[in-house]
């Protein structure tokens, strides 16, 4: 039992290790990318950033994910009320990512 639980502990803690990078971070900032992750039940990731009166900036896009700049401080704000989940900074994706 004790070998299942601590298997079952380091299993979570490598599945859910890029969500605790992206909790980690300070904010986004104006002026760079950020990646917009939708909420599934209220639009595709283009409808939420139209919504909220931005404009997507990449020809490519996840399902639920695509890029825009924030031009001042409330637009994350706006963001998530349209239906973001998650407003991350883009510059942190790509570094993850590898870019």
């Amino acid at each position: 039992m004790r070998s299942f639980l601590f298997g079952f502990v380091a299993f979570v803690t490598v599945g859910l290790s890029p969500l605790l990078a992206l909790a980690a971070q300070q904010g986004v900032g104006i002026g760079v990318p950020v990646l917009v992750i939708a909420n599934p039940w209220y639009g595709t990731a283009d409808e939420v950033i139209s919504r909220a009166g931005l404009v997507e900036i990449s020809p490519e896009r996840a399902p639920l994910g695509a890029l825009t700049m924030l031009d001042d401080p409330d637009d994350a704000s706006r963001l998530r009320k349209n239906g973001a989940w998650f407003v991350i900074d883009g510059e942190l994706i790509a570094q993850i990512c590898g870019q």
